[in-house]
């Protein structure tokens, strides 16, 4: 069971404070996990082509995992699709935190890789 990271290329709300914005990802990550076991991370380019400009990293235990939630390029699985249906409450409150951090929405990133670990 390999696992896998998603390096996801974000936009950020402009009118954003760095100090805000690590408050709120911290409090959306959290729920994040809580909901889904899959670790985020966010980071900001540094050095080179993205420098300045921020990435999602999903931190996922196995590839059978992200396929569950998953299956395919920007698809949501049937379980996921119920669950949301079933707790519209906890996604939507969700959906509030990401919209406070993000113009995007969680899963409309068409810039990203997913890579397994090898060794």
């Amino acid at each position: 069971m390999a696992k896998v990271y998603g390096i996801h290329e974000i936009e950020v709300n402009a009118d954003l404070d760095e100090k805000t914005l690590k408050r709120l990802f911290k409090e959306f990550a959290k729920d994040y996990e809580e909901q889904s076991g899959w670790k985020l991370t966010l980071l900001k380019g540094d050095r080179g082509q993205r420098a300045g400009k921020y990435a999602l990293i999903y931190e996922i235990k196995s590839v059978e995992e992200r396929d569950r939630f998953s299956p395919a390029h920007n698809t949501m699985s049937k379980e996921v699709m119920q669950w949301l249906e079933e707790h519209k409450e906890i996604g939507e409150a969700m959906m509030g935190k990401w919209a406070a951090i993000s113009p995007t929405d969680t899963g409309a990133h068409e810039e990203y890789t997913d890579y397994i670990v090898l060794a």
